[in-house]
């Protein structure tokens, strides 16, 4: 199987980003990410974790990925509002 170096070219450039990006966050911004992105936990357990209302958990994930996809440059959802 052949593998494709990551460092290199465009995915680098992405990576360099994505982590400027993720820096710039508030540190309960990037948590709040971590446990429902990479943890895969509901905002409701989210929520729980972070002693936080369900509904700023929401809101902070919104925000978060909202301002990510923008230091990224990614195209928004179709039908989600800005």
């Amino acid at each position: 199987m052949m593998r494709r170096h990551v460092g290199a070219g465009p995915a680098r450039s992405l990576r360099a980003r994505a982590a400027a990006a993720l820096d710039a966050m508030s540190e309960r911004d990037r948590l709040v990410l971590a446990l429902r992105l990479l943890e895969g936990l509901s905002p409701l357990e989210s929520a729980g974790a972070l002693r936080l209302p369900e509904g700023d958990v929401e809101q902070r994930t919104a925000r978060a990925l909202a301002s990510l996809a923008e230091e990224l440059r990614l195209p928004r959802s179709p039908g989600r509002a800005a």
